[in-house]
């Protein structure tokens, strides 16, 4: 049994959603306070979403992978941050380019770290589409 690469694929989704739901109040650029939201519903996707999920969360590790070493050789924390809404406005058009919402993105990388099964058919939706 191969645990290592759908941690390591699992994890990389995490950090994708990470990023993600910082880049979307970025996106929104709304003035007005979000009243704290009830803890997530647990999302069933259709295969077709895990399938666009594990095809956008290849393109957003990619992207984050690109602007990584930018990130880190950033001369002052406002070209850093000038590099990371760059790269969160490219992984944020990766999402929606693959017919998934932001917010859809997030539900299912959380269903897939709160459920293994879930994550390994993601894993295997990865590996598939490399």
């Amino acid at each position: 049994m191969k645990i290592q690469p759908a941690v390591l694929t699992l994890s990389a989704i995490l950090t994708g959603t990470l990023i993600l739901a910082l880049a979307l109040p970025m996106q929104a650029q709304d003035s007005q306070p979000k009243p704290q939201q009830p803890p997530t519903q647990q999302v069933e996707p259709s295969q077709d979403q895990l399938k666009s999920f594990a095809s956008a969360a290849l393109q957003v590790q990619q992207i984050r992978s690109k602007w990584q070493t930018r990130l880190q050789a950033a001369e002052s924390d406002e070209k850093a941050q000038e590099f990371q809404t760059q790269a969160s406005t490219e992984m944020v058009q990766a999402v929606k380019e693959k017919g998934l919402t932001v917010e859809t993105y997030r539900a299912i990388a959380t269903a897939a770290r709160d459920n293994p099964e879930l994550a390994g058919r993601i894993a295997k939706l990865m590996e598939e589409a490399r």
